[in-house]
């Protein structure tokens, strides 16, 4: 009930372009309650998919919602070969491998690797993020 409690709070004060991201666990609770929320699609970071079933994944199926799953090449659960055939219920799913990432995503290059990805789901205009920052005259 929290992710619905979460949805309904940015709903209920008209936050735009509004998407479940979840990373290991997290992505559990986007695939199991995000596919019926008024959400535009959930970006997925390291999926396990221990408690997430097929019938989870199925009801995405059925809602106009992109589902982005981030898979690092050395992730600890779910590798890219394994998360083609554990996704591959969803008609729509969009898998981006990450070389060289492991399930926490430590390190810069992991981490800006993964911003930008965020990035280019929901807010494409701002891709590449900016490495350093400037201060205005």
């Amino acid at each position: 009930y929290d992710v619905e409690a979460a949805v309904r709070f940015a709903v209920a004060r008209n936050l735009p372009n509004l998407w479940l991201l979840g990373w290991s666990f997290g992505t559990e609770l986007a695939l199991k309650y995000g596919a019926d929320l008024p959400i535009r699609g959930a970006i997925l970071l390291s999926p396990p998919l221990h408690r997430a079933n097929q019938s989870d994944l199925e009801r995405w199926n059925h809602v106009d919602k992109r589902v982005v799953g981030l898979i690092p090449e050395f992730d600890d659960y779910l590798t890219p070969p394994e998360a083609v055939t554990a996704f591959a219920i969803l008609r729509k799913f969009e898998q981006v491998d990450v070389a060289e990432a492991k399930h926490l995503w430590v390190g810069e290059e992991a981490t800006s690797r993964v911003l930008n990805e965020i990035c280019k789901v929901v807010a494409p205009q701002v891709v590449p993020l900016p490495t350093h920052y400037e201060m205005p005259n």
